[in-house]
């Protein structure tokens, strides 16, 4: 019990999450627990049973509040239309919650986000007290910081009361993606679900939907994020968002972990 895998989906989303189980447990050689978190629906048993997933069933985290402040004071729309239509997205916030205290150590991974060599370098990491995850500067530094995930001029009162909490130095500060990280559940002690959801509320204006709030608390307040190493002992790349993000266009297999590969 004291290390879980866990992916996190909606009904429309399950497809993509079964192909993220079958990669851990196949190319990730991931034995141990492997957790889906299911979002206001019940998964089919005999799709994961060969799997051996514990499903933890969830009802949406309440979002009303945010949704309200957002249509009263609207922030930059996401090409994807994440603020409205994209709300699951918060619950990734529920891997925080109570339930995972069981383990000592949870890997979180997006549902879609694939496996192609093991995931041992994760578990080498040294978890305590600490979430690692990708820098999003990576892998030459794009100049990606904590600003652009924000939108600081669609609500003056919120910005103020933002950069006064946090500092304005958060502006340029690095941070990290949240489609692939790990943490100490130490850490709920720290930085809990009730305080990232009181977070989302306080400050609707992330534009990143929960990485923006993730990265407030964990990055800026608490300071427990570090960056995922580019490449493993081995010589592989730990993490990419893509094989086309590197100027010499590594294959997929050169990868332990890929958000969006070119291969299917």
């Amino acid at each position: 019990m004291s290390t879980a895998f866990v992916t996190l989906c909606d009904h429309g989303y399950f497809p993509r999450a079964l192909r993220t189980i079958q990669d851990l447990r196949t190319n990730g050689q991931w034995t141990g627990d492997l957790i889906l978190i299911a979002v206001d629906f019940e998964p089919p048993p005999e799709t994961l049973t060969p799997f051996r997933v514990l499903v933890r069933r969830v009802e949406h985290l309440k979002t009303d509040d945010l949704v309200r402040a957002l249509k009263e004071k609207p922030i930059r729309a996401m090409a994807d239309g994440r603020h409205f239509g994209k709300l699951t997205q918060w619950d990734k916030l529920q891997v925080f919650g109570p339930f995972f205290k069981a383990w000592k150590r949870i890997c979180f991974l997006d549902a879609g986000l694939r496996v192609f060599n093991v995931v041992a370098p994760l578990l080498e990491l040294p978890f305590e007290n600490t979430i690692w995850a990708p820098d999003d500067s990576d892998p030459y530094d794009n100049g990606n910081r904590l600003g652009c995930q924000l939108d600081l001029t669609a609500n003056p009162p919120i910005t103020h009361a933002l950069l006064t909490a946090f500092g304005n130095d958060l502006v340029s500060s690095r941070y990290f993606l949240n489609c692939i990280f790990v943490f100490d559940t130490a850490l709920m002690d720290l930085c809990s679900q009730d305080d990232l959801v009181a977070a989302m509320n306080q400050y609707p204006i992330s534009l990143t939907n929960e990485m923006g709030i993730m990265n407030l608390l964990f990055t800026v307040k608490h300071r427990v994020w570090k960056p995922f190493p580019q490449k493993t002992a081995s010589g592989k790349y730990l993490f990419g968002w893509s094989e086309l993000n590197y100027r010499e266009r590594p294959a997929a297999s050169e990868f332990h972990f890929l958000k969006y590969p070119r291969v299917s």
